[in-house]
């Protein structure tokens, strides 16, 4: 059975229990790789902005992206059960967003564009 896990904010204050800790024999990546960091430079990174607001999440179909991150499943689901409760017009759908946690998923978005009037992105808990 693996430990659940106090985990801290970054001002250092309890944020919940969740997640687990691996045992020190599991074969994890390690994270200081270089030949695992992007390799792109700043010049050729293309500007993007966020999208318009929404004027009302009235009668809006909101997705909740779960990216992976230890603990956002968890906060999304928290946050579809608070939009049950206090805005019910709102239609809350939560998906998992395919492939690893740090890579894009470019045949995922336009179906989310399609189908959601607004995205909220669950990377961390």
């Amino acid at each position: 059975m693996k430990e659940k896990l106090r985990v801290l904010d970054p001002v250092g204050q309890p944020s919940g229990i969740f997640g687990y800790r691996l045992n020190p024999e599991d074969d994890m990546m390690n994270i200081t790789d270089p030949n695992l960091q992007p390799t792109i430079s700043l010049d050729k990174m293309e500007s993007l902005q966020m999208a318009p607001r929404l004027g009302s999440l009235e009668n809006k179909r909101i997705m909740l992206i779960d990216t992976g991150f230890l603990g956002s499943r968890e906060f999304l689901e928290e946050l579809q059960e608070w939009f049950k409760r206090n805005m019910p017009s709102v239609k809350t759908e939560l998906r998992v967003k395919p492939g690893n946690t740090f890579a894009d998923a470019p045949e995922f978005w336009p179906e989310v564009k399609k189908d959601a009037d607004g995205v909220i992105l669950g990377v961390g808990g």
